[in-house]
């Protein structure tokens, strides 16, 4: 396991966390912190609750900016790291996103000790490993990582102005387990020099859109869509969400019963004469009986209840911005809620 995965401390998570070359390894390179595994981003918020926890790669994202003294939130989160470094730990292929931030107070800004925005990863078949950081600040100031007490100088060249990342072969324990294991990067894939692409995850979009979008249909349970419409390219506890080839994304949110709400921001999905980029006017007359409900994310949204759907529409600057289908009796609020808690 990677050493920044122990480090705990602002001081100790930047000097422990980059990976040093041994005599065996290809030495140090630069990192710009891109995923260098065609993965699911699992998104799980502030704990440990993982949508895929049998998934390999294993990639993550963290938010870790509640550490407080006042409320004890600092304490919150040592509880959970753990589990999170238990997680990882068995793992072939690694990679984590995570967003901290240290105060004594979260409702006094200037309290603020440390924070910074972190990318990691490691691959056992190769013995890589990489760390990433960027935005990061001391008593909420740009600071310099290289600052940090015990940095290594022939680190330093790759950071520069709260932000830099180093990444070297043979900090990590090669697991000959993990060797024969396919390559998770794809076919170009390397040790994580230039990030992994997602494109061949992505779906041509195109259809109508009726009692769901594409392939993920409302009541859908979470297996069956990812069988029907491929691995996510996201996914937390309450969503998930798939790519288009020509920009635009898929995501569904699941609950106890399945989906309950499919949403879609691609232009070539359309229902009633309707689709993303179609002027507010039009939309207004070709929905019937439509209502506002609220707004998210600078959307103003409208719901028309039909025979067998709830069709949701997003409007933004003039426009539909983006579209979506729910159930028929699902009531305003928890549509309101759903929207909210999409990433």
């Amino acid at each position: 396991m990677l050493r920044f995965m122990r480090a705990l401390v602002v001081a100790t998570l930047l000097v422990a966390a980059l990976p040093a070359a041994t005599a065996s390894g290809q030495g140090p390179s630069g990192w710009d912190g891109k995923n260098p595994f065609t993965c699911t981003l699992q998104q799980v918020g502030t704990g440990t609750d993982f949508p895929q926890p049998n998934a390999d790669p294993f990639c993550v994202d963290f938010d870790k900016t509640h550490q407080n003294v006042d409320k004890l939130g600092v304490v919150d989160f040592l509880s959970k790291e753990p589990a999170r470094v238990a997680a990882a730990s068995p793992k072939c292929f690694y990679f984590q996103s995570d967003h901290w931030r240290g105060t004594v107070s979260e409702s006094v800004p200037q309290s603020e000790t440390y924070g910074w925005d972190g990318h990691y990863y490691f691959n056992k078949a190769t013995g890589a490993g990489g760390v990433y950081v960027e935005n990061f600040r001391i008593g909420g100031q740009t600071g310099d990582p290289t600052s940090v007490p015990g940095f290594p100088e022939e680190y330093k060249k790759y950071f520069s102005n709260g932000r830099g990342g180093v990444q070297a072969v043979g900090d990590v324990q090669a697991d000959p387990r993990c060797a024969t294991r396919p390559n998770p990067s794809g076919p170009s894939g390397g040790s994580g020099g230039s990030g992994g692409s997602q494109a061949k995850q992505c779906r041509v979009a195109g259809g109508r859109i009726r009692l769901g979008i594409d392939r993920v249909k409302l009541g859908m349970k979470r297996a069956a869509a990812r069988h029907a419409q491929g691995m996510p390219i996201t996914e937390n506890p309450t969503w998930a969400t798939w790519c288009f080839d020509r920009g635009g994304n898929l995501a569904a949110a699941f609950k106890g019963r399945g989906a309950e709400l499919v949403w879609t921001n691609s232009r070539p999905f359309s229902t009633d004469g309707v689709h993303t980029t179609s002027s507010a006017g039009h939309a207004h007359r070709m929905l019937q009986r439509e209502r506002r409900i609220g707004s998210v994310r600078n959307a103003t949204v409208f719901t028309a209840i039909e025979r067998n759907r709830q069709l949701v529409v997003g409007l933004r600057r003039g426009h539909v911005g983006w579209m979506a289908v729910a159930s028929k009796n699902l009531p305003k609020a928890r549509v309101m809620s759903d929207l909210r808690a999409l990433r």
